[in-house]
């Protein structure tokens, strides 16, 4: 069993069914470290409490403070941090010109054509935030879908060829892809059985300690 290391200088704000926050969960158990957290209150139409536009001008969440007076907000940004922060037990945003490159080309792809679609797909499709005055389109969630369907195919074809979304070592763009792949499963948005290297790939991500930070119940 791994040994989590907790900072005691660190403090992460969160909301426990935010998937940013999910997936910097699941980005610091990967660096063998234990975040101290602090829930923050929310509505469908956002953060409710004042001391998040304080820290945070957009007022959303994760916020990573320390006590110093280090204040950080955006998802990749503190995974960033975090990973430079803390090397062992190794860089997942990659060593080397080329790697970093491949693996923020990977998360960035991922972020961008199935993370923010799921998150988008939700938005436009599930009752509570239609409940909160989200006005939904039909049309918005199926071109969501189509994009989250599509990308699923192409980094199923990736996987032909390498063991994981970036190289052959997990890193961050696993991460985002997961935490995307476990958000639409979520809606019901989930990859046809033909897509065997994308099976795999899910199999042993979701087969990893850190992953069930990611997973909603």
């Amino acid at each position: 069993m791994t040994t989590l290391h907790e900072p005691d200088d660190l403090l992460l704000h969160t909301d426990p069914l935010a998937p940013n926050v999910r997936r910097v969960l699941m980005f610091a158990r990967e660096k063998a470290l234990s975040l101290r957290t602090r829930t923050i209150e929310r509505r469908v139409e956002g953060v409710s409490d004042p001391r998040v536009a304080a820290l945070n001008p957009f007022a959303e969440i994760p916020i990573l403070e320390s006590t110093e007076g280090f204040v950080i907000s955006e998802s990749m940004a503190i995974c960033r941090y975090l990973d430079e922060r803390f090397p062992a037990p190794g860089p997942l945003f990659g060593e080397g010109l080329e790697e970093r490159a491949r693996i923020h080309m990977w998360a960035r792809r991922a972020e961008l054509w199935l993370f923010t679609p799921a998150v988008e797909y939700g938005h436009h499709t599930h009752p509570f935030f239609a409940a909160g005055g989200f006005d939904a389109s039909a049309r918005v969630a199926s071109d969501q879908r189509e994009r989250i369907e599509r990308t699923f195919t192409l980094f199923d074809e990736a996987l032909g060829h390498s063991a994981w979304i970036a190289g052959d070592a997990l890193s961050a763009a696993d991460i985002v892809a997961y935490s995307g792949v476990v958000l639409a499963r979520l809606w019901g948005v989930t990859a046809p059985d033909s897509l065997d290297h994308l099976e795999r790939w899910e199999q042993t991500v979701a087969a990893r300690p850190s992953a069930e930070l990611a997973r909603y119940p």
